[in-house]
């Protein structure tokens, strides 16, 4: 169990860790000629209307909707002295005003380093990159690495983590990286400080990652370890090892394939643990054959569940992968099935079909359909999900796209979940709404 001094002295190590390394940086920046040294100064804007009815618990008569709206303003300032050196840093805030629930109380909400970091391409003509500090890590689709605290939404996908590229050749590198993940954000100073929850329980990371191109095959491997330690409220820590590949192939002109699967093993508590999870996509590029249609996908999706009747752990952990990959809503339908965990991707299998259309030169619609399968049975004692089946339901997707000016971009997004029989009879549909507007510059 991490106590508050260890967590003190991993945040002092933290700290010194990007101080130290910032100022051999700038040591060498003196030594040299700075007249070339750049300043990028960055703004964004992010505005949401969010909306929905009984998303997370399929049930009209709870009266759980929900509408409000979301507003991120971020600020990013990067520094770089010479070519292949950055320094960076970015402040974000995110607030919401809620109609419906009513009666809930109004914030600003926090001020926080979204990211501060140190960056260095090809130091002493070596052939690799490093970054450590406040960073954005996502590795081949987000899959496995994406978002290293989904309890904050998607105000901030951030890890603490220090990173190494090294490239083999043109085609070819590796990646190292370590990150962990407190709770909340006691590593940089925040303003107005709410305690915001970014993860459940402390998250370790560690992890090896390659990438390259073989011929017509383009072929990521990995090993990453994710170990969750235990904390004051929840004592029980676990250790996850997962091992897995990508890739993509290009099978015909139009054709293209692209899979990803791993196996977990390790612990869960007192349960040892193997699991698997994967998903495979054909895409089919219509090169204007079709009339504004851009590409045609069928793929599936399988996450496994875990077997009760085993005396091991089979349910798959989406590491640091508990985002919207597949839904903006349906994270949330999963949050009872998991004991309040937002975005658990597991025991979940999907075979969708989406349709990408160019409607004119600044607007896209997609449109998706899922359906959607556990690979176990539900727990019939309790209330959520409640169902004697597997067949979770049906989920249609419909986004479009659209980019007003070079600043000036949005979406509207809509979905619906009709469930089946793995939720208790008379399970409600749902509806699930998003309109988004976001100025950059």
């Amino acid at each position: 169990m991490i106590n508050k001094r260890q967590m003190k002295k991993t945040t002092l190590i933290y700290v010194l860790a990007v101080l130290l390394f910032g100022t051999s940086v700038y040591a060498d920046v003196q030594s040299q000629n700075t007249k070339n040294s750049t300043l990028k100064l960055s703004f964004s804007e992010r505005f949401r209307f969010v909306s929905w009815d009984n998303a997370t618990s399929l049930d009209r008569t709870q009266a759980k909707e929900s509408s409000f709206t979301r507003h991120r303003t971020s600020l990013m300032a990067q520094w770089i002295p010479k070519p292949g050196l950055e320094l960076a840093v970015k402040l974000t805030n995110e607030f919401r005003y809620y109609f419906v629930p009513e009666g809930r109380d109004f914030n600003l909400h926090e001020v926080f380093v979204d990211n501060l970091y140190v960056k260095s391409n090809k130091p002493w003509d070596l052939p690799l990159s490093f970054i450590i500090g406040r960073q954005n890590i996502m590795l081949g689709e987000g899959f496995l690495v994406m978002d290293g605290h989904p309890l904050d939404g998607s105000r901030s996908i951030y890890f603490n983590a220090a990173r190494m590229d090294l490239f083999l050749n043109k085609s070819n590198k590796l990646i190292l990286f370590y990150t962990y993940q407190p709770e909340t954000d006691n590593y940089l100073p925040v303003i107005n400080n709410k305690d915001q929850k970014l993860i459940e329980q402390p998250e370790e990371g560690i992890g090896i990652y390659f990438s390259g191109k073989f011929n017509e095959v383009n072929l990521d491997s990995y090993l990453i370890r994710k170990n969750i330690h235990s904390s004051d409220t929840k004592p029980m820590s676990s250790c996850i090892n997962t091992a897995g590949s990508r890739f993509v192939y290009q099978l015909l002109e139009r054709f293209s394939m692209t899979g990803e699967g791993a196996v977990q093993f390790g612990d869960y508590g007192d349960f040892d643990r193997l699991s698997f999870g994967g998903y495979l996509h054909l895409d089919y590029k219509t090169n204007k054959l079709i009339p504004l249609l851009q590409t045609a996908t069928l793929g599936t999706i399988y996450l496994a569940g875990d077997d009760p009747e085993t005396e091991r752990w089979e349910g798959w952990d989406p590491l640091f992968s508990r985002w919207p990959k597949w839904s903006e809503s349906y994270i949330y339908t999963l949050i009872p099935e998991y004991n309040g965990k937002v975005a658990y991707w597991s025991n979940f299998i999907s075979i969708y079909g989406t349709l990408k259309f160019k409607v004119s030169r600044d607007i896209d619609l997609n449109l998706s359909y899922h359906h959607l399968v556990a690979a176990e049975n539900s727990d019939l004692l309790s209330a959520f999900p409640g169902g004697n089946g597997k067949t979770r339901g049906g989920l249609l997707i419909a986004k479009s796209v659209f980019k007003l000016n070079k600043h000036l971009t949005g979406h509207v997004l809509w979905e619906f979940f009709s469930p089946g029989n793995f939720y208790r009879p008379g399970a409600d549909c749902y509806n699930w709404f998003r309109f988004e507007l976001i100025y950059r510059i």
